[in-house]
């Protein structure tokens, strides 16, 4: 006897809901400039993750970002 068992959309909204709860912390932790400063001495200050205001480049936010997507990912 096989058991097929429909997702509900009650359940599907909640894990959406969280994912979204889970993604906003997240981000507000993962970018920060002091986060970002902990990865430019995790590369050895060899990109320019920083500039001179202390504002993320560009290749600092898509790393952050891919971090962060990997965290959701996996959890």
């Amino acid at each position: 006897m096989t058991n097929n068992k429909k997702k509900l959309p009650e359940f599907e909204y909640k894990m959406k809901l969280k994912m979204a709860i889970y993604g906003f912390v997240l981000y507000l932790l993962l970018t920060t400039t002091i986060s970002f400063k902990i990865l430019a001495t995790l590369f050895n200050n060899s990109l320019e993750l920083l500039n001179d205001k202390n504002e993320p480049s560009i290749l600092a936010k898509i790393i952050m970002a891919t971090i962060i997507a990997f965290i959701l990912f996996f959890f």
